[in-house]
């Protein structure tokens, strides 16, 4: 969406901003339009309604914002567990024949570099790079090919094996949160309630219409900013506040710092 192009504060402005000007120009439109006795009269009654109203609309949107918020979460521990099995690939593989090792090292270290290159950037868009399946099936082969010739190199290939599929699965379950969000249904939902509960603050009448003005303006605020969360939580991979590449990046600076250290089984 060309929405996500946006830095999320000046998003949260521009709706604002519509969304206030719209409620209070309704506000203006229906006052002048009726008499502001005829909201007078009805003001404890239409207070019983709202309070009716504006529960229900608050327990789904309360439901639907602590949803997308465990959505999120969820997305940035997977990236924080494909990560570390990344880099645990790359110490476990030490016991691995020289050849096959290199290979996982160059594999694993070319994967995290992807990551941060190309699949973030393409994420943004709902899509991902096949190279990087590429990369871990090859990874894969190498050291599932391997006939041990001792224990050490049966146990550093056991374990090479568990964490590349550590990192397969979590890498198919990253992408498959990166195409789910609120629906389409659920949005239509949450606007139909959204304008019942700012367009019922205009059937009350008060003393002074700015001060009515202000408690419409203000109702308005609050729902609106809590949609834009919603919408810049949804896709936790799209949005600017979403989860980035850190984590990715931190891995590739550890691949190096073991290269260029005095251990020589951390050298390719």
């Amino acid at each position: 969406m060309s929405l996500y192009l946006l830095p999320p504060p000046l998003l949260l402005i521009i709706a604002l901003v519509v969304a206030v000007a719209l409620a209070c120009a309704g506000q203006i439109w229906v006052h002048r339009r009726f008499s502001s006795q005829e909201f007078v009269r009805h003001n404890e009654v239409g207070g019983f309604i709202i309070a009716v109203v504006g529960t229900v609309y608050a327990v789904v949107l309360g439901f639907l914002t602590v949803i997308v918020w465990q959505h999120f979460v969820n997305a940035r521990d997977l990236v924080a567990q494909e990560t570390a099995a990344t880099t645990d690939t790359w110490h476990v593989s030490v016991g691995l024949p020289t050849p096959e090792r290199r290979r996982v090292r160059e594999d694993v270290q070319r994967y995290a570099q992807l990551m941060v290159n190309t699949e973030w950037p393409i994420m943004r868009e709902g899509n991902f790079d096949k190279e990087a399946d590429a990369l871990l099936m090859d990874a894969i082969t190498a050291a599932g090919m391997i006939v041990p010739a001792n224990e050490r190199e049966a146990n550093a290939q056991s374990q090479t094996l568990a964490q590349l599929s550590a990192i397969h699965d979590a890498r198919l379950r990253r992408l498959s949160i990166n195409l789910t969000g609120v629906s389409g249904f659920e949005w239509l939902v949450l606007i139909i309630g959204a304008l019942c509960v700012v367009s019922f603050c205009w059937m009350f009448g008060l003393a002074n219409p700015t001060v009515h003005l202000l408690m419409t303006s203000a109702v308005t605020i609050v729902v609106v900013a809590t949609l834009v969360l919603l919408f810049e939580l949804q896709y936790p991979f799209r949005s600017q506040i979403g989860v980035g590449d850190r984590m990715w990046r931190g891995v590739i600076d550890h691949i190096q710092l073991m290269e260029n250290s005095n251990l020589k089984d951390m050298h390719m």
